[in-house]
């Protein structure tokens, strides 16, 4: 115990003394970059996450919502109240409203006292409350159809209510598949209408909101029960595509953190590449002196540890205030601003930052102890054994799985794993060349090769530690713009913002008419309710799909597209080569067809008002959902006359007087046609949609200025060996140019290759996380690949010339006593 207290005090005059005279600097500046910018984008990417998973959650009335066309257990509130949660419940039933003796169609939701728990309805006037006393609220085009003023009465069922004002659910509580307005109203008050019964269509609703953890604990346990006649909604996935666009922005949120890590823990390879030398004399020097293992572990090890806790003490503080000073930029972007507790994200910054030092400094600190005195005298490096590459390989494992998730970890590390065996590759086949070109070469290019071949340790270590570094960064560049070019295609700005349907085959002729009067040439598509019941003869029934998506797909009808062709914006992925021309086609939606195990060539029998009719699959097509078009699970050909089609058609309106004269006119001229406006739906997926643009890009410009810094400090903590070559040559009278080109020629070299084979693996790499974790189409840039190898080569010339052109102008003197003083 006393020989630990005394090496520990030993070790730590010896840091603090390191400290003063500025023989850390270079390990500290990457331990700082590590730890300033994994806070920084952890609380700045979990300020992006919660601020739009809230913006989510107001648009979907709560953080989880739970929907059946039947009662639902009771079970699932006590659940929910002996987490803490807030609950609130709906039900929403399709009536006929009536008005002085006129009828419509319309969705008539009850809510609770608290409904929504989260975001608001927009009530007109102000002051009314949706919630309170024997009244009710419609939406703005149920009145204008009706023609009812505020303060008259509408009849549903058995009951007259008084019409207290208008009402616009906000966002995503509406909904796409509504197919007439709404009327709200206390849910004390429908039981009194008479309106539920037998054969009444009504949909259950219980809404959750509260902490993570606790919703989290609610929805797994949804999840487990594998109810089929449940369907979960969460502020997470408000809906499928959208959904994959946020976990899409989580992603690489995440990756951006571990690619500045993974930068500054490359500089780390390189800073401690500089010091190994020193390590080993002094370890060297300690051995001869009868220092053991252990105690040279100590002190040496305690050294580390005291610069790894100084270096992220003060990152984790350089990070939480960069974080402070962005955050009125922050609030700009997002509405409402929530901010996280900062406790926990401190915490693993400073842990990362232990982390990254002996994850990258590993070898060179092994290299160092293993050291013999008689190595210092032959001047060379001892080699480290596998054991130590081991723990380091482990080590980088544990870093990563710190920052992602663990099924994403073995791609990262695999990448890293083979573009470092390849960049050790170009290195081993780069010294050869030299040493070839070494013989054919005269004047100051073989004085620069041969300052290159006498370093071939050195050489390997830079173009893996640097060519790594960009890699890391051009994969970025590559995966950003897969991201916002798919992200921005998703959602053009012609993407409709209204949908209108009911429209009934003899009502086509003045819809037409109206529409063109208004200056919108939109088609109208048929369509027909319809339910899928058997594949090749096999009755399908819900009750066996082990698939709760799958059930409830079965258990309902679906909107069947009815087209004589497939709509050039579905892709069709796959076709059938040879189909039997005696039965009409259908095309599947590829997800569905996974779902429900359909292939090409099967026959689908599908229900349309009790009459069976068979079609038989002849192409997969990929949907996107997101883009506001009419999209269909299945497609038919119409080959039935007697099918019950009715019209739907989807455009976009240019402004909502143009959208109230329209539905005005729809109302008066083709009663029961119902105009839904989506504008609001999507404006609000566009904000999400360029919040997490805004997101993926300020992460990344940030990422990529870590990395400018690293490749900056990484020349400069190299740069030892070269001044000892240029101090050669200065004392053997090698001119000022000849010094300057010999001394950047290893620049152009490392960063042509390093910017070659970095871009090549990036493209290659950015492909394939993009199709197989992001989830995107990938796209192969040829000229972002080319310009990465421009720049890579380049910049790695500007750093070397920045850093080394005041050492290349020094005298012999003064580089002399600069090796000295390092």
């Amino acid at each position: 115990m006393n020989a630990f207290l005394r090496d520990s005090l030993t070790a730590s005059l010896w840091f603090l003394r390191g400290l003063r005279n500025g023989d850390w600097i270079w390990l500290i500046m990457a331990v700082i970059i590590a730890t300033t910018t994994v806070t920084t984008v952890e609380l700045l990417a979990q300020t992006v996450k919660q601020s739009m998973l809230r913006q989510a959650a107001n648009n979907l009335g709560a953080d989880l919502v739970i929907r059946s066309s039947r009662p639902i257990d009771e079970k699932w509130r006590e659940q929910a109240q002996t987490l803490n949660l807030q609950v609130s419940e709906s039900q929403t039933v399709v009536t006929m409203a009536s008005y002085q003796g006129d009828f419509q169609l319309v969705q008539l939701k009850a809510v609770s006292k608290n409904y929504p728990l989260r975001g608001q309805v927009n009530i007109t006037p102000k002051n009314n409350e949706p919630l309170y006393g024997q009244q009710i609220f419609i939406q703005t085009p149920l009145k204008q159809q009706l023609g009812v003023e505020l303060g008259e009465y509408i009849d549903l069922g058995v009951v007259s209510f008084k019409v207290m004002g208008t009402i616009e659910p906000s966002g995503m509580m509406t909904g796409l598949n509504a197919f007439a307005y709404q009327i709200w109203m206390p849910i004390t008050l429908l039981p009194t209408t008479h309106l539920i019964g037998p054969g009444s269509r009504v949909q259950y609703e219980l809404a959750f909101a509260g902490d993570d953890a606790a919703i989290q604990a609610l929805s797994d346990a949804l999840q487990q029960s594998n109810s089929a006649d449940i369907q979960i909604l969460s502020a997470q996935a408000p809906s499928r595509d959208l959904a994959q666009s946020l976990d899409t922005a989580w992603l690489f949120l995440e990756l951006s953190a571990l690619s500045a890590v993974l930068v500054a823990g490359l500089s780390i390879v390189i800073a401690s590449r500089f010091y190994l030398r020193r390590w080993q004399g002094s370890m060297a020097l300690m051995r001869a002196l009868g220092a053991n293992n252990r105690q040279m572990t100590r002190l040496f090890s305690m050294q580390l540890t005291w610069m790894a806790v100084l270096s992220s003490l003060i990152g984790v503080g350089l990070g939480y205030l960069i974080f402070i000073a962005i955050q009125p930029l922050l609030k700009t972007f997002f509405d409402p601003l929530i901010l996280p507790e900062p406790g926990w994200f401190l915490l693993q910054a400073f842990a990362i930052g232990l982390l990254v030092l002996w994850s990258f400094a590993w070898q060179a600190f092994q290299n160092a102890l293993k050291i013999a005195p008689i190595h210092i005298l032959k001047n060379t490096v001892a080699s480290a054994e596998l054991k130590h590459w081991a723990i380091s390989f482990v080590l980088v494992v544990l870093l990563a799985l710190t920052l992602v998730a663990s099924d994403k970890v073995i791609w990262v590390v695999s990448g890293l794993l083979v573009t470092a065996l390849v960049l050790y590759a170009g290195a081993v086949v780069l010294l050869k060349l030299v040493g070839r070109l070494q013989l054919t070469t005269k004047g100051w290019l073989k004085l620069s090769l041969a300052a290159l071949a006498r370093e071939p340790g050195l050489v390997k270590i830079q173009l893996i530690s640097l060519g790594l570094v960009l890699f890391v960064l051009m994969l970025m560049t590559f995966v950003r713009q897969d991201l916002l070019t798919q992200w921005q295609a998703s959602l053009p700005e012609d993407t409709p913002n209204t949908f209108m349907v009911n429209v009934q085959p003899d009502q086509q002729g003045m819809v037409r008419s109206i529409l063109d009067e208004n200056h919108l040439n939109t088609p109208l598509e048929a369509m027909v309710r319809g339910r899928l019941v058997k594949v090749n003869e096999r009755e399908l029934l819900a009750k066996q799909q082990q698939n709760n998506r799958a059930r409830r797909l079965l258990e309902r009808e679906s909107n069947v597209g009815v087209m004589e062709a497939l709509p050039s914006y579905n892709q069709v992925v796959e076709t059938l080569v040879d189909p039997d021309s005696s039965l009409p086609w259908v095309s599947v939606e590829q997800d569905v067809a996974k779902l429900l195990g359909i292939n090409l060539g099967d026959v689908l029998t599908f229900n349309f008002t009790g009459r069976e009719v068979s079609y038989q699959v002849t192409s997969f097509r990929k949907v996107n959902w997101q883009s506001f078009r009419l999209n269909f699970f299945f497609i038919i050909e119409p080959s039935e006359p007697w099918l019950p089609l009715s019209y739907i058609s989807s455009f976009k309106v240019p402004s909502a007087p143009a959208f109230t004269q329209l539905s005005a006119e729809l109302t008066r001229q083709t009663p029961g046609v119902l105009l839904i406006d989506v504008g609001r739906i999507l404006e609000q997926v566009q904000k999400i949609m360029s919040q997490a643009s805004w997101a993926v890009s300020g992460l990344y410009l940030f990422t990529l200025m870590a990395s400018l810094v690293v490749l900056f400090t990484a020349t400069l903590a190299s740069q030892q060996s070269r001044i000892q070559s240029w101090l050669l040559l200065r004392t053997l009278g090698a001119s000022q140019r000849t010094i300057t080109q010999v001394g950047l020629m290893e620049f152009i070299l490392l960063g042509g290759l390093a910017g070659l084979l970095a871009a090549t693996f990036a493209q290659i790499g950015s492909v394939l996380i993009s199709h197989f974790l992001l989830k995107v189409t990938p796209t192969a840039s040829w000229s972002l690949w080319a310009l990465s190898i421009v720049l890579g080569a380049g910049l790695l010339l500007l750093f070397g010339w920045l850093t080394q052109k005041r050492y290349l102008l020094k005298s012999p003197k003064a580089l002399s006593r600069f090796l000295a003083d390092h």
